[in-house]
């Protein structure tokens, strides 16, 4: 497999960063902490316990989030609405004892993350494709989010958006982890990692080459790792 002997830890409350070249492995490092990649052999501690994710199904019963780098294809269905979208993961959560769809609770939790996470719209009817890059992270956000996870992975979570909304973006994850959500940035974005994450781990040929604390590391000692 593309990763091999790899071994970290994330603490509840933290941002960790995982940086390397295209084709390094981050991005399959991420797919099999989500069940989308076969583990070989290895364990995964989740709250002190042995879990075994078998498929993204699995890991989203044990609160695990995963956003990927190409949200558009894989986050988000473009021609429904910003409310479905947001609530599309926790329906079953939405319905009520008699298995009618509580459409009152619904209304009231897209509310909720549209003012939230600040995502610019005058109308969460309105299909996804009206809104802009940036706006449309924060929709694939939400979704996950309302699933009340306990870790969150990202691929590349400002990748394509606006300085603005990258901006916002960095405080909401900031405020989440302030909640107690541990979060995991993979990106090659080094500002992204050094300025929002705790430690950065640096993978190169699906090994971690190096794990810094970001106080005191710079942009030269992380690319000349990547190397």
């Amino acid at each position: 497999k593309k990763c091999k002997n790899v071994s970290f830890e994330l603490k509840k409350g933290e941002i960790l960063g995982i940086t390397g070249l295209l084709g390094s492995g981050r991005t399959e490092l991420a797919m099999t902490l989500f069940g989308m990649e076969k583990i070989e052999s290895g364990k995964i501690y989740l709250n002190g316990k042995e879990v075994k994710i078998t498929s993204p199904i699995a890991a989203q019963k044990m609160k695990i989030g995963y956003v990927p780098e190409d949200r558009l294809s894989e986050g988000l269905f473009l021609t429904q609405s910003i409310g479905d979208n947001i609530i599309i993961s926790e329906i079953d959560r939405l319905k009520k004892k008699n298995g009618q769809f509580d459409r009152k609770r619904r209304n009231e939790e897209v509310e909720k993350w549209v003012k939230e996470l600040e995502i610019k719209t005058d109308n969460p009817d309105n299909p996804a494709t009206t809104l802009s890059g940036g706006n449309q992270q924060r929709i694939v956000l939400a979704k996950w989010l309302a699933c009340d996870l306990d870790v969150l992975i990202l691929n590349g979570p400002t990748v394509g958006v606006d300085i603005g909304s990258k901006h916002d973006i960095h405080k909401v994850l900031q405020n989440l982890a302030g909640q107690g959500l541990g979060i995991i940035i993979i990106s090659d974005d080094l500002p992204e990692v050094i300025q929002n994450c705790s430690r950065v781990l640096v993978i190169k040929g699906g090994k971690i080459r190096s794990e810094y604390s970001t106080q005191n590391v710079t942009e030269k000692m992380i690319i000349d790792d990547m190397m």
